[in-house]
């Protein structure tokens, strides 16, 4: 049919079918052209589209839970796990202490954590008689930056703590204990910690029971000296 339109009054305008453009004939180069197909062919159906949708879905929850399991924070902790004495000068009446700590700090995330404040704080006989306070975020000569814990590592840091006792906190008991018995002495360690990552500062707290060894004191007229300080130096 070259022409459509209608049939009746012959003023009526027609016009050339569109799918042939009047010639009667439909050619494959013509990309106009207008196939008729059946609703239910099988043509019509998506071609594996089921298959990406859930091959898209498999990758976009693995990539998600890769996401949360590398970047969920985690515990950043600090333990007190040994304390030594390595200065000492006990009389009944005083007693200067100090006391080396050694801290591991375990970070559990799989990103790099920074420590930014750590104190210290000891107590014999339930009683306050020393702490160390280290703020690393303002980066003097003496304190220096804040120290880079790696992802899923342990980081050992040493601090001292300097003690004083008087006869009231417990000076004459420690004088028993190291010069006299020879045995040891029983400290209240609690270690309180700030860390920062992805630019968000976090606290952390432990407190432990720790002993320490003072059966290597010398006792000389009923005062016991202890020196294992750097050259041999005083009190710090």
């Amino acid at each position: 049919m070259p022409l459509v339109g209608k049939t009746y009054g012959a003023t009526e305008p027609a016009e050339h079918c569109r799918t042939c453009k009047g010639t009667g004939k439909i050619t494959r180069k013509d990309k106009e052209g207008i196939a008729v197909i059946s609703y239910g062919d099988e043509r019509l159906a998506p071609s594996r589209t089921a298959i990406y949708i859930i091959i898209a879905v498999i990758l976009f929850l693995a990539l998600t839970g890769t996401l949360v399991v590398l970047f969920y924070p985690r515990t950043v902790s600090a333990n007190s796990s040994s304390l030594k004495l390595i200065y000492a000068n006990i009389t009944r009446n005083n007693t200067k202490l100090v006391l080396q700590d050694n801290v591991h700090v375990k970070n559990s995330n799989y990103f790099v954590a920074h420590l930014v404040g750590i104190e210290i704080s000891v107590q014999f006989q339930l009683k306050d008689v020393g702490s160390n306070s280290t703020d690393y975020t303002k980066n003097t000569t003496d304190v220096g930056p804040p120290i880079s814990i790696p992802a899923r590592d342990t980081l050992a840091v040493n601090y001292s703590i300097n003690a004083t006792l008087t006869r009231e906190t417990g000076s004459e008991d420690i004088w028993i204990y190291c010069c006299f018995i020879k045995y040891t002495l029983g400290f209240q360690v609690q270690v309180n910690t700030q860390f920062t990552y992805f630019s968000n500062t976090f606290e952390f707290s432990d407190n432990m029971y720790q002993l320490v060894d003072c059966t290597n004191v010398q006792t000389t007229n009923n005062t016991c000296h202890l020196n294992l300080l750097p050259d041999g130096g005083g009190v710090p």
